[in-house]
């Protein structure tokens, strides 16, 4: 905490260091507080984000559990005819060896939801960020605001400079809804189909 209070210190003190020392005048801060976590519970395209989301979560764990449901009984199966010897060794060992083919590719399907949601997610949640930046920028300027600071990094302030509501409706005018693109099950790390060009890391 005191580490926090004395960077907020210092670039309270930089301007004034500057001016004494005869370097370029700096505006006079105008700061206003934005409660991101308030943001993204109470925006309705953060909702709807959610919302959607929420869905593909729950599609995902009844596949996987269905998935893994076979997968246990496949194996009680393979159990019972080891104990009774209803199967030779070697045709044991060949069932063995596809359940064993089975479990891995369960895993690979696994991963495989657990990236494209992620992808889809990431690519949604860009959209609000960007609508939240949008936002801040036009209820800085209506404010004369030059500096604005995130709730969770301010100790103390006058809930007047609270600009967080402004910016939720703002939003919600701008960006009442967002689209959650249907997470596509052959996705990779290494494409970024489903995430906007603006998110793309620039090539040297």
């Amino acid at each position: 905490m005191k580490f926090t209070m004395w960077g907020v210190l210092l670039l309270v003190a930089a301007p004034m260091a500057a001016l004494a020392q005869g370097g370029a005048s700096l505006p006079t801060p105008v700061i206003g507080i934005i409660d991101v976590d308030q943001v993204q519970l109470e925006a309705l395209s953060a909702k709807a984000v959610r919302t959607q989301a929420e869905k593909y979560r729950q599609e995902f764990q009844q596949q996987g559990a269905a998935e893994e449901t076979a997968l246990r009984a496949t194996q009680q199966t393979i159990e019972q005819q080891r104990k009774t010897n209803a199967l030779s060794q070697d045709a044991l060992a060949e069932k063995a060896r596809a359940f064993d083919t089975s479990v891995a590719e369960y895993q690979r399907k696994l991963a495989a939801r657990r990236r494209a949601f992620e992808l889809s997610f990431n690519a949604a949640m860009s959209k609000v960020q960007k609508a939240m930046v949008d936002a801040t920028g036009k209820a800085a300027q209506a404010h004369g605001a030059n500096v604005i600071l995130p709730r969770g990094q301010v100790v103390l302030f006058d809930d007047k400079m609270n600009l967080t509501k402004e910016i939720i409706a703002l939003m919600d005018k701008e960006l009442p809804t967002v689209d959650f693109p249907a997470p596509q099950l052959d996705a990779d790390p290494t494409q970024q189909a489903t995430v906007p060009a603006a998110q793309k890391p620039k090539k040297n």
